[in-house]
C-alpha cells in the first residue's frame, strides 16, 4: 500500500502530522531518525529534529516544523535553512500549512491526471428539465464505457437520485460532506458514492443539512476530475461563480416558449460573465413551440442541440423508475452531446 513516512522523534509533530493524515485516510509511518523504514515510502516527512539527511532518498521531502509562536520569525528562518541543509524539496510550518500538508500527502499517494471533463448543466426557467437532461447524460456516458459521475449541485432541487430511481441505494451524500472541510482524496469518491448501474453520484438527501462552502464544493469537484472520465453538474440557476468555473461546458436548458426564453436570457448573462463556453439546449414541447434557433438567438447562446420532450416520462420520474436509455429523444440527445464532447470515442 502507498505510505508516507515521518522520521522524527518530536511527540508534537507526530500528533499534528497523525491527525492530518488520519483525516484523509493515508497511512503514515512513524520512525525515529537515522533508523530507516522510509524506503518505499511515496513522501517523506522530515521532522525539524532530523540533523543529518537520510541517504538514498529518491521520493520527495518536507521539512516538517511546528509554529514557534513567541518567534514565528525565526522558526521560519531556522526551517528553511534545515530545509536547505538536509536537501528537503519543500517546507511545511505548522499548524499555519496544515491544509497545504494535506493537499501534499494527497497528491502524493494519489498522482493527479489530467481533470475529467466536466459538464454542468443550468435550467434557464423552473421546469426546464435540466435535472432530467444531467441524468440523462451521466446514464448515456456511463452505458457507453465512461467512468462517470453525476454531481447534484442544487441543494434545493430535492435529490438527483429521485431521478434515478436511486433514492434507497447506500453510499455518501451531501450532508456527509457539507460541514467537513473539504480534503478529499479522489479514491474516497470511487469507494463511497452509491451507484445505480455502475453509475456513481452524489446526491442530496431530504434533511435539512447545511450547504456546502465553497472549499468544500471545490475539494468535491476537483477530486471527482481525478477519479472519474466525466463528471456532470446538475447546477442550479444561481449557481456561483466557483461551480461555473470548474465546468469545461456549460449549458443552459431552455423550453421554447416566449416567457422561458426571456427568463433565461438573464440567466444566461450572469453565466456568461463567469464562463466562456456556454451553449443552449432547446426543449421542444408540442408544434406550437417557437424553433429552436429562434429561442437560441433571442437568448444570445449558440444552439448546441434540440430536445423533444418524451411523453410519460415525468410519470416515469414519478414513479421511481430509471430513464430510458434507448429508443427515446432524451437518450439520443444526450448521446449526440457525449460524441461532441468525446470525439475520439
Amino acid at each position: 500500500m502507498t505510505r508516507i513516512a515521518l522520521l522524527t522523534q518530536l511527540p508534537s509533530l507526530v500528533d499534528q502530522c497523525s491527525a492530518l493524515a488520519d483525516g484523509i485516510g493515508i497511512a503514515l509511518s512513524v520512525a525515529a531518525p537515522g533508523t530507516g523504514g522510509w524506503q518505499d515510502a511515496a513522501l517523506v516527512l522530515l521532522g525539524e529534529d532530523v540533523t543529518q539527511p537520510p541517504r538514498g532518498i529518491t521520493a520527495p521531502t518536507v521539512l516538517i516544523a511546528a509554529d514557534d509562536a513567541s518567534s514565528a520569525a525565526r522558526t521560519s528562518v531556522d526551517a528553511y535553512a534545515a530545509a536547505a541543509r538536509l536537501g528537503a524539496d519543500q517546507v511545511a510550518i505548522l499548524p499555519a500549512a496544515a491544509e497545504w500538508l494535506v493537499q501534499r500527502m494527497i497528491a502524493a499517494v494519489e498522482p493527479p491526471v489530467a481533470a475529467a471533463t466536466t459538464v454542468g448543466i443550468i435550467p434557464g426557467c423552473g421546469g426546464a428539465g435540466a435535472t432530467v437532461l444531467a441524468a440523462a447524460l451521466a446514464v448515456e456516458a456511463q452505458r457507453t464505457g465512461l467512468r462517470t459521475v453525476l454531481v447534484d449541485g442544487d441543494p434545493l432541487g430535492g435529490g438527483i437520485d429521485l431521478v434515478l430511481g436511486a433514492e434507497a441505494a447506500a453510499g455518501l451524500r451531501w450532508p456527509a460532506l457539507a460541514a467537513s472541510k473539504g480534503s478529499l482524496r479522489p479514491s474516497m469518491l470511487v469507494e463511497t458514492l452509491p451507484r445505480v448501474d455502475d453509475l456513481a453520484f452524489l446526491s442530496w438527501d431530504r434533511t435539512d443539512a447545511l450547504d456546502p462552502t465553497a472549499q468544500v464544493l471545490d475539494s468535491v469537484l476537483g477530486a471527482a476530475q481525478q477519479a472519474f472520465e466525466f463528471v456532470v453538474v446538475d447546477l442550479p440557476r444561481h449557481a456561483s461563480g466557483p461551480a461555473v468555473r470548474a465546468c469545461h461546458h456549460v449549458q443552459v436548458v431552455i423550453p421554447a416558449r416566449v416567457r422561458a426564453a426571456v427568463g433565461a436570457a438573464r440567466v444566461a448573462s450572469r453565466i456568461r460573465s463567469t464562463h466562456h463556453t456556454v451553449g443552449a439546449v432547446v426543449r421542444q414541447d408540442d408544434r406550437a413551440s417557437l424553433p429552436a434557433q429562434q429561442v437560441a438567438d433571442a437568448v444570445g447562446l449558440p444552439l448546441t442541440a434540440q430536445l423533444q420532450t418524451d411523453r410519460g416520462l415525468s410519470a416515469r420520474v414519478d414513479r421511481g423508475e430509471s430513464l430510458p436509455v434507448r429508443r427515446s429523444s432524451l437518450a439520443a440527445t444526450a448521446s449526440r452531446l457525449i460524441d461532441a464532447w468525446f470525439p475520439d470515442r
